[in-house]
């Protein structure tokens, strides 16, 4: 009897350990789905500030100071729920998109930006 409730342990762990892994794969999955219609929005919408690359190296983006967004330590200051009230809100010279763009667009365009790299 004990043997078999330790093969049952074992049995239900083993379970546990490859749903946990699963659902890892599942979520990095999403995540680049994510970035990638991030990525359209992007290009719609920052592109004019931000430039294609990310940098704000642009005429307007160097008018409005919009920051690099591939800046490690920029980025470092950034959580996510930080960068999704700005895009949603403005912040300085960046302007509101709530208006403008789904809850969901917005965290799209903020898994794009977060996978930019200098």
């Amino acid at each position: 009897m004990k043997k078999l409730k330790a093969t049952l342990v074992l049995c239900l762990a083993a379970l546990g350990a490859s749903a946990h892994v699963g659902a890892g794969a599942e979520s990095e999955k999403e995540r680049d789905k994510q970035a990638e219609r991030g990525k359209a929005v992007y290009t719609g919408r920052c592109v004019r500030c931000h430039g294609a690359d990310g940098r704000g190296q642009t005429t307007m983006g160097q008018m409005t100071e919009a920051p690099d967004l591939t800046d490690a330590k920029w980025r470092a200051t950034r959580s996510r729920a930080r960068m999704v009230e700005s895009v949603t809100n403005g912040r300085g010279n960046m302007p509101a998109f709530s208006k403008k763009l789904t809850k969901d667009e917005i965290a799209a365009v903020v898994a794009y930006v977060r996978t930019l790299k200098p």
